[in-house]
């Protein structure tokens, strides 16, 4: 596998001006795609706005200082007798499709969902929507189809103290590193060192 131009790392609530500006990126058929129909800004921004308030958790694709991708955990209530569950959702700017990088968001959400106790992993998508079948299909999810959505769902695997530690080390980076680019937007231009 080719390694990415860009990093991974999860995206902190400071960010939701930044994960809003991905979203106004996305070209409409990405839109249409990752929302399941035609949203407007203003659904964007609310969406950007629950996304870093609640109880969801997002890792972000940055290529130069800019989010080019998004993926999401969204933990589902809990029902009696079935397993902790969460839906999986992405975003991926149209230059950066089909080059791996859901493929590398999706392991990364499949280490948030182990160390938060969440046993069921799921995708809902348009049946048209192959980039998604095919991440689906790669993480061995299995399928269920209907004539509006496709759901797939994955086991996660349960946390361990690797699993714990490894998700530590990336909150400190993504801490670090989202007030050094914090910092670098708040100087002039002439000051960025670009």
């Amino acid at each position: 596998m080719a390694r990415l131009p860009g990093h991974i790392r999860k995206l902190v609530p400071a960010e939701r001006e930044v994960i809003l500006a991905h979203l106004l990126r996305l070209d409409p058929l990405s839109r249409f795609m990752r929302f399941g129909g035609v949203v407007s800004d203003g659904a964007l921004a609310r969406h950007a706005t629950r996304l870093v308030s609640g109880e969801a958790s997002a890792i972000g694709y940055f290529v130069d200082g800019e989010l080019r991708a998004v993926a999401e955990l969204h933990p589902l209530g809990t029902r009696l007798g079935k397993p902790a569950a969460a839906e999986a959702a992405f975003s991926v700017e149209r230059p950066f499709q089909g080059k791996g990088i859901g493929s590398a968001l999706m392991r990364h959400l499949v280490l948030l969902a182990q160390n938060r106790g969440i046993e069921e992993l799921q995708v809902v998508f348009l049946p048209n929507n192959g980039p998604m079948r095919n991440l689906a299909v790669h993480h061995a999810a299995e399928l269920q189809l209907d004539d509006e959505e496709t759901v797939g769902r994955m086991r996660a695997p349960r946390a361990t103290f690797f699993s714990r530690a490894r998700e530590f080390i990336g909150d400190i980076f993504a801490v670090l590193s989202s007030a050094s680019a914090l910092q670098g937007r708040m100087l002039p231009p002439h000051l960025r060192g670009n």
